[in-house]
């Protein structure tokens, strides 16, 4: 058994086992495998929000009224600056945990929505699963950047 760093405890050395991988020089880029995650799912938030902003306007307006959330313009302006904002904040990687806490909230929403409504949104459910997920990984702390 190959033996890589020591682990003390109670005093007591144990080795700990390397880690066996068919690709060890990968393991010098999992650094940026969270930074690249991070920015994803910035880059993701910044594009919802071109959505509402941009050139699905007014059918982002009529679907808020449609869920009974009216006006639509102002639903539709609040989760779109919300989206940027927080977007921007995940991709600069200031106030990581706050930002993907209301991510993980927006998309919460929206998964709840597309689970109802399955039409009602054009991404997947497996779509807005993984990005829940992303978000409560790096709220909670398991992806650390």
């Amino acid at each position: 058994m190959l033996y890589g760093t020591r682990s003390t405890i109670f005093c007591y050395t144990i080795p700990m086992p390397k880690l066996l991988t068919l690709f060890p020089d990968l393991l010098t880029y999992s650094l940026i495998a969270p930074f690249i995650l991070r920015v994803s799912l910035g880059l993701v938030l910044v594009y919802f929000s071109y959505l509402k902003f941009g050139k699905e306007r007014m059918e982002k307006i009529a679907f808020f009224d449609s869920l009974g959330m009216k006006p639509g313009s102002f639903y539709v302006n609040m989760v779109g600056s919300i989206e940027f904002v927080g977007g921007i904040l995940l991709v600069v990687g200031a106030y990581t945990q706050a930002a993907a806490l209301v991510g993980a909230l927006i998309i919460l929403v929206a998964t709840f929505i597309k689970w109802r409504h399955p039409t009602s949104l054009r991404n997947d459910i497996e779509f807005y699963i993984l990005h829940l997920l992303l978000n409560i990984f790096f709220f909670v702390g398991l992806i650390k950047n």
